[in-house]
């Protein structure tokens, strides 16, 4: 339901800038953006970790991206490009106090686990508007690496899934803004289907496997400056 109540206001950014009748989108834009990157945190994307250890689920990034608008349908324009986003997140230990006053000491009760996610993604996109604003949609599929580890707790080692590049499903929508004949501003939701992949062999003391990462879903929301 969340995907499709972001889809549906998409569409309807896209109607009225759809109904300008100005000049042309630009050749080309660039969009350089902050991120707010979703994480896996599904079994197998992250290392096996006790029940009550916090995952994280979104992290800082950034996102880049280009696009040539070479052809236009209509009120429909067509976008050929890619992208390029990165974002890092780290949980936050569970901690349990004891004692009162002077007496009083805090320490940890879970370890930490530190997820990323970097993907390469090339996109088609259809566009509505116009050179000085439009909304879009886009879709493609691309390269993902997902990286997670655990640090060290106690008696238990450190745990990290191995690295892999993975093809995923990348769709979403977005708008630019230009307030200068160069320089404007533009927003991206992004959500992208990563896939399944072999079963990974943990690096522990003694290896052990784990369940082979399944099918999930991230969502990554962007904001920042578009150049054309």
């Amino acid at each position: 339901m969340r995907l499709l109540s972001a889809l549906t206001l998409l569409l309807f950014l896209a109607v009225p800038a759809a109904a300008q009748t100005a000049e042309r989108l630009p050749w080309f834009a660039v969009d350089l953006h902050g991120a707010w990157v979703g994480l896996p945190s599904a079994e197998g994307w992250v290392p096996v970790v006790p029940a009550n250890t916090p995952l994280p689920g979104r992290g800082w990034g950034v996102a880049v991206g280009a696009t040539v608008y070479p052809l236009k349908l209509g009120p429909v324009t067509i976008g050929l490009g890619g992208g390029l986003a990165t974002g890092k997140g780290t949980s936050s230990a569970l901690k349990e106090t004891t004692g009162t006053g002077p007496t009083e000491t805090t320490k940890a009760t879970t370890t930490t686990v530190t997820t990323q996610i970097t993907s390469m993604v090339p996109q088609l996109s259809l566009n509505f508007g116009h050179r000085l604003g439009w909304s879009y949609l886009s879709a493609g599929y691309g390269r993902h690496k997902v990286a997670s580890s655990s640090a060290p707790f106690g008696t238990i080692a450190a745990v990290t899934v191995p690295e892999l590049w993975e093809g995923a499903i990348s769709f979403g929508g977005g708008a630019r803004w230009f307030m200068k004949p160069r320089l404007g501003a533009g927003f991206d939701v992004r959500f992208t289907r990563l896939g399944s992949r072999a079963t990974a062999t943990t690096a522990t003391p003694v290896a052990t496997t784990t369940a082979a990462p399944g099918r999930t879903r991230v969502i990554t929301l962007s904001v920042g400056i578009s150049i054309q």
